[in-house]
């Protein structure tokens, strides 16, 4: 088996890798200031749901300081021979770890509403509303400045770590929306049974959004074969180069990086040269292995 590697254009991926670090640091900080000044009033005002909800987006901030950490560390090792197939997988692994923090959120969350539902509470409303407020208004600015472009939506080699992150505060914001809606209506309209099942319903999207990170970091962990279409690009060209390729499979190594593997049928001794040729520029590709047997 002989591996054949192409040139990576690291200039795009790199700048976009630092971008989202720097805005995964700073989402980590602004989170951080808020969460110890709705503790700080908290107990300066006797608010128990101040309180709270401080101490609930600490646990955000140790979920975004993790995707961060993951960079600096992908990026210390970006040159280590240890790893087989680049530093890339870091993220991956952080983007799984915060989502299983998600899913256990989800599950605390969803306990604390039935718990809620079967003996009711009678909260402070007026600081319970400006706890929710302050929150979603913190997560919707901390929303915008993680959002993946539209690239990493749509492309499974795209930074899950990011998408991780996003939606770490996409899920807070949707529980503080529905918290507000909740805490209103209890408010003024005297349902008290709103609160707790709108906490229910921000226990389902939770799960959800937490599902969704646990299928792209589990396939990209466990090498699942994603990219169809790059898979059917390096046929083509394989084709049009005069090769016959038996068999082709793509997967992920990291945020915007993929390895291919080509059997070809019937190969000669200047199949290696003629694989790299074809397969040169091919956006997204950082290593090719090719099957000589």
């Amino acid at each position: 088996m002989t591996l054949a590697r192409l040139p990576l254009d690291e200039t795009g991926v790199t700048a976009q890798v630092v971008r989202n670090e720097r805005r995964t640091w700073l989402a980590a900080l602004l989170v951080a200031v808020a969460s110890a000044v709705q503790v700080a009033a908290g107990l300066a005002f006797g608010s128990v749901a101040l309180v709270a909800n401080g101490a609930h987006s600490g646990a955000h901030v140790a979920a975004l300081a993790v995707a961060g950490a993951a960079y600096r560390v992908a990026r210390a090792n970006a040159h280590n021979p240890r790893l087989a197939h680049g530093a890339g997988r870091i993220g991956d692994l952080a983007a799984f770890a915060n989502a299983v923090l998600l899913a256990l959120a989800a599950f605390g969350l969803a306990v604390e509403s039935v718990s809620r539902l079967v003996t009711p509470e009678v909260p402070d409303y007026p600081a319970a509303l400006y706890a929710a407020a302050g929150g979603l208004a913190l997560n919707l600015a901390c929303m915008a400045l993680l959002r993946p472009g539209a690239a990493d939506r749509r492309d499974p080699s795209g930074d899950i770590n990011l998408s991780a992150a996003h939606l770490h505060v996409a899920a807070d914001a949707a529980v503080a929306a529905l918290t507000l809606a909740g805490l209103f209506a209890a408010w003024r309209l005297g349902w008290t049974w709103a609160d707790p099942v709108a906490a229910l319903v921000g226990a389902g999207l939770i799960a959800h959004f937490a599902a969704t990170i646990l299928r792209r970091a589990g396939a990209a962990l466990l090498d699942l074969r994603q990219s169809p279409a790059l898979e059917a690009e390096v046929a083509l060209r394989l084709e049009a180069a005069g090769l016959v390729a038996e068999d082709v499979r793509a997967w992920r190594t990291g945020a915007g990086r993929n390895a291919v593997a080509v059997r070809l049928r019937a190969p000669s001794h200047e199949a290696p040269a003629q694989v790299r040729r074809a397969l040169e520029g091919l956006s997204g590709v950082s290593r090719i292995s090719l099957d000589l047997t």
